[in-house]
């Protein structure tokens, strides 16, 4: 496969996981408050199965009008059993009655309540519970939001692809001292991508005032468990001084790296005290 092939096949496959961490962080953001089913619960606690905190929290309001619904129904508590899922078209409400039980009458009536829950979830921001929203995919599922947050995930997903691009950029800068299957270099930390990007600049500067381009060669730089490994192999064009050089930026990346890796371990130990 041609090198572009790969870069371009690699760039889809970052940017579909950059766009599933996106999906999970947003769905962590927009997942129901502990209080909010608690007041659902308190008012329709017969059918409040705790599957409904599985939904977002803006559409708390929708869900208490469908379970308002299947209380005006009349007492079903010992006929019918509730479980709700925010599918790929909204809110969805499955019920598993006892059929001999069940009057047509109640039947139609729960059918239309299911149906009136999955229309308003696809009109109702998951955020904040304004109407008039609509979807907007992130990766391979969607999220139903109003204009207001819709612009908010569009402004994220435009950054990963930025990011992601600017990976691609640097790594041309740098072409010329990776071997050539190196598509795109590895997903880091923040810290970590700047000391590895400042490591190889200074590599590169070196490199090429010296006119020893193609004679150096980085052949590692990957990210395990939080610090930064580098090694670089030199032709033997190189002069000794110069390999003394490359091989103190990698010294100074790696130390860095466990520095700031240190650092983030302390911060994160006082922010759980």
């Amino acid at each position: 496969m041609p090198i572009d092939d790969l870069r371009a096949r690699q760039r889809q496959s970052l940017l579909k996981a950059a766009n599933s961490r996106l999906w999970l962080q947003l769905s962590e953001e927009m997942s129901m408050q502990q209080d909010s089913f608690h007041k659902l619960q308190a008012l329709h606690g017969k059918y409040c199965h705790g599957t409904v905190a599985t939904l977002p929290d803006g559409w708390i309001k929708i869900v208490g009008e469908f379970l308002s619904a299947i209380d005006d129904i009349g007492d079903l508590v010992d006929a019918v059993s509730l479980r709700f899922e925010r599918s790929a078209d909204g809110a969805r409400a499955f019920a598993f009655p006892e059929m001999s039980r069940w009057h047509p009458e109640q039947m139609h009536s729960l059918r239309i309540a299911q149906r009136d829950l999955l229309h308003a979830s696809r009109e109702t921001c998951e955020r904040c519970g304004k109407g008039n929203a609509g979807p907007i995919a992130v990766g391979e599922r969607a999220f139903f939001l109003c204009q207001e947050h819709q612009e908010s995930v569009d402004e994220k997903l435009n950054e990963l692809a930025e990011a992601i691009d600017d990976r691609a950029q640097f790594r041309e800068q740098v072409s010329h001292m990776l071997p050539p299957t190196t598509a795109l270099l590895l997903p880091m930390t923040d810290y970590n991508t700047s000391i590895m990007r400042k490591a190889m600049l200074d590599i590169k500067a070196v490199v090429e005032a010296q006119g020893l381009v193609g004679h150096v060669t980085v052949t590692k730089v990957v990210e395990s468990e939080g610090q930064l490994f580098m090694s670089a192999r030199c032709g033997p064009q190189v002069d000794a001084a110069t390999q003394f050089e490359v091989a103190d930026f990698i010294k100074q990346a790696e130390w860095e790296s466990d520095q700031a890796h240190l650092q983030s371990g302390k911060e994160g130990f006082e922010n759980d005290a």
